[in-house]
């Protein structure tokens, strides 16, 4: 989010200096992995229209920069009950006028064979969904800030967000350094609890693992142009076809444990193995003895409604935060690239982002 925002303000004419503690593209960060989800499927217009901007960036970003960003399979997200998550993001889409299809279980079934029909009551299929390559985006955003003359500062821990002593804002470093500028954002993923503590109280993070399996046979039913990504929320599984040496992705989007921004326990347990073996057995029986080829661990960063935080600090002027991703956040970068910069240069955006406010957590903590 950093990353893109820098790129716009830069191309609107800003001088913009970018800071991360981290080479970039930081692999502790939750943006690191080779792959994630893009899909205009979601429960709820705006995030609808959101994701539909944000192809159109995408799109922009990979004729600019000559980056493979995203390779389009489609996404089918398998239902078992009416109404439910599936309908609801079938109707959203329609609303917004995207294109989607509702398909009874024979019909999934006629059309993806890999799947078990008999394991699920029907489907809805995004012809959007597309593997974003999540690295390598990261990685073309950087290059592009860089030919629009954003300072990227690598390895340099901010500590602190101050008000300057007449105006603007004063960034302090764990080196010593100290930064003046006019407006920041800050972005700093699931290390928000501690940089701001206005939101130790209000966001979680969590360990999510992740799977990649090799098929043991007939490895071209589940290659991009045949298979597509598929989720499962009321298990909380979701996958995507074959893109990484011949393997192919596997996690839940359950929340995991509580863990710690910083730490390093990267092993992902054989009992997690285990259950992404079971969901193989009763939706994609060819998947059940896949073998396991790499692990990885990935850090969520979430609010309690699963909302982002695209809004100004309550106590410092020309502080934005853009933080609490949730697991869900990576494929609107471009979009809230666009956002933030709009808020930092001209105080106000085109997409009505109130949800986004951090009021609202003070009233979720009163409901609760």
């Amino acid at each position: 989010m950093g990353l893109a925002t820098a790129c716009e303000l830069a191309r609107d004419g800003a001088s913009v200096r970018l800071l991360d503690q981290s080479p970039v593209p930081n692999p502790r960060a939750a943006s690191f992995d080779h792959s994630k989800v893009f899909r205009f499927a979601y429960p709820d217009r705006l995030y609808v229209a959101m994701a539909v901007d944000a192809l159109k960036r995408w799109h922009a970003l990979e004729a600019e920069t000559g980056a493979r960003l995203l390779t389009q399979t489609g996404a089918l997200l398998l239902g078992r009950r009416r109404p439910s998550f599936e309908t609801e993001c079938y109707e959203a889409l329609g609303a917004e006028g995207v294109e989607a299809e509702m398909l009874e279980s024979a019909e999934v079934a006629k059309r993806f064979p890999q799947f078990n029909s008999a394991a699920f009551a029907f489907g809805v299929y995004d012809p959007s969904g597309a593997i974003s390559h999540a690295e390598a985006a990261v990685r073309a955003l950087l290059d592009l800030a860089k030919r629009r003359r954003v300072d990227i500062v690598e390895g340099e821990r901010v500590v602190a967000v101050r008000k300057a002593a007449e105006s603007g804002v004063l960034i302090l470093t764990e080196s010593g350094k100290s930064i003046s500028c006019k407006r920041a954002m800050i972005a700093s993923g699931p290390w928000s609890r501690k940089l701001l503590p206005l939101l130790a109280d209000k966001l979680t993070t969590t360990r999510q693992e992740i799977v990649y399996f090799e098929p043991r046979a007939s490895s071209s039913s589940f290659e991009p142009n045949v298979f597509p990504i598929f989720l499962e929320l009321e298990s909380g599984f979701y996958g995507f076809p074959i893109h990484r040496h011949g393997s192919m992705k596997i996690a839940n989007h359950h929340k995991g444990a509580d863990a710690d921004a910083g730490s390093t326990d990267d092993d992902v347990g054989e009992q997690f193995i285990d259950e992404c073996r079971m969901f193989f057995a009763a939706c994609i029986p060819a998947l059940a003895d896949a073998r396991v080829t790499e692990t990885r661990v990935c850090i969520y960063n979430n609010t309690p409604d699963d909302d982002f935080i695209v809004d100004w600090h309550p106590q410092l002027e020309g502080v934005l935060i853009v933080t609490g991703f949730s697991g869900h956040g990576f494929k609107f970068g471009p979009t809230i690239g666009r956002i933030a910069a709009d808020l930092l240069i001209f105080g106000r955006s085109s997409f009505n982002i109130e949800r986004f406010h951090l009021d609202r957590l003070n009233r979720l903590r009163g409901e609760r």
